[in-house]
């Protein structure tokens, strides 16, 4: 049984695999494991490709426990800000207490926004699938500083800003999961994700080979092919997918000399983000602090470097506190997006690929499950349960 890919989406695939007694070896281009899940190290301080969140309640959290694997981190801040037009800061309506006190918005507009929360978290997300974000958020509320709101959240619970084609499905399950379990940001970055899982292959007696380049599927009984998007899979696998397009971010990482004065702040009508993901364990040196900047790009938008250090400057991030920066120009935030025209998460390739028996495919692309991460992981356990099912249906050569 060969697993081309070592991602979370491959190490998860190979070690169900592995504990089901099959024999697994797991092929990885890069000469470490984690694929998007990689966290590098400067001077001491330690990112993420990104800014990164574990929700709690998604799927992902399902499938890592029968695994036997748990995660530590901490949660983000909870008193934040918004930057409204022309740089002005108020404060992030998170809870009731901070939507009754923000001036970000008037008394009709609080009434509202917190009538619209009140329904997302009721809502039959599904039921949403065939719809878009904008068709979604504009027929909910009539209001346009609450739609400006919303969609904002929904940036940056989705890390997606296609609003014209996402599914409202995706961005309606993320906001629930967001208010309800909430997330965390994992000490040591996602390394620790990585790690654990790779243990949890090994333990089970899989072989994990860095530095291989896999162009073809390999001959073997039973191949899960978790290398990524589904342009990159359809290379090796002879198969094109129908999916979404992918979304893709900016990030800019700040080292500083003293903590930021603010822990987040979101941008309202700038798709941007600022966090302070260097708070949890081993993320930064003794005393240190770092924050990520966010700019999740809109279809056909260029990177803009010089409008995320502005966005950190009006975040009150003086130039006399920054140490060192590190710049990711365009990064892949979803590989393939969910989108209504697909019909929502249901409309994703499935993780068998019928032309091609015995080849099963993992990503965030693939499978009715799940977002970001969660789908990676969930579309891991389906791809490992229909090979140990076919598994068990192929004849041994001998």
């Amino acid at each position: 049984m060969h697993v081309v890919g070592g991602g979370l989406g491959g190490l998860a695939a190979a070690a169900f695999i592995a504990r089901a007694g099959h024999s697994v070896v797991v092929y990885e281009q890069r000469g470490r494991v984690g694929g998007r899940a990689t966290t590098e190290e400067r001077d001491g301080f330690r990112f993420n490709r990104g800014p990164h969140a574990w929700y709690v309640g998604g799927e992902g959290a399902g499938v890592i426990a029968e695994l036997g694997i748990r995660l530590t981190g901490t949660a983000p801040a909870q008193k934040g800000s918004m930057m409204a037009r022309g740089g002005e800061l108020h404060l992030a309506p998170s809870g009731v207490g901070s939507l009754l006190r923000t001036s970000l918005l008037g008394a009709r507009d609080k009434a509202d926004l917190a009538r619209v929360l009140q329904r997302v978290q009721k809502l039959d997300s599904a039921t949403l699938a065939g719809m878009s974000v904008d068709d979604w958020i504009h027929g909910t509320t009539g209001r346009p500083g609450v739609a400006e709101v919303v969609q904002a959240i929904v940036r940056l619970s989705t890390y997606v800003n296609d609003p014209g084609r996402l599914s409202a499905e995706v961005a309606a399950l993320q906001l629930q999961r967001a208010l309800s379990s909430g997330v965390l940001y994992l000490d040591h970055g996602w390394d620790q994700l990585a790690g654990k899982l790779r243990t949890a292959v090994e333990d089970a007696g899989g072989v994990i080979g860095t530095s291989t380049v896999v162009t073809e599927l390999p001959d073997a009984a039973a191949v899960v092919v978790a290398v990524g998007g589904p342009t990159a899979t359809g290379a090796i696998v002879g198969e094109q997918f129908t999916t979404g397009p992918a979304s893709t971010a900016s990030c800019l990482d700040l080292t500083l000399r003293r903590p930021a004065r603010h822990r987040f702040v979101i941008g309202v009508d700038e798709p941007m983000y600022l966090s302070d993901h260097g708070h949890p364990e081993g993320m930064t040196p003794s005393g240190g602090s770092s924050v990520s900047v966010a700019s999740y790009l809109a279809p056909g938008a260029e990177p803009d470097r010089s409008a995320m250090q502005a966005f950190a400057d009006r975040a009150r991030i003086a130039a006399d506190c920054i140490v060192a920066e590190r710049y990711l120009h365009r990064m892949t935030t979803v590989t393939a997006i969910a989108t209504a025209h697909h019909g929502g998460l249901a409309g994703r390739p499935r993780a068998e690929v019928a032309s091609r028996p015995g080849t099963f495919v993992v990503g965030d692309w693939v499978g009715p499950n799940g977002h970001l991460a969660d789908a990676v992981l969930a579309s891991a356990r389906q791809a490992a349960q229909l090979a140990i099912s076919h598994l068990s249906r192929t004849p041994v050569v001998r």
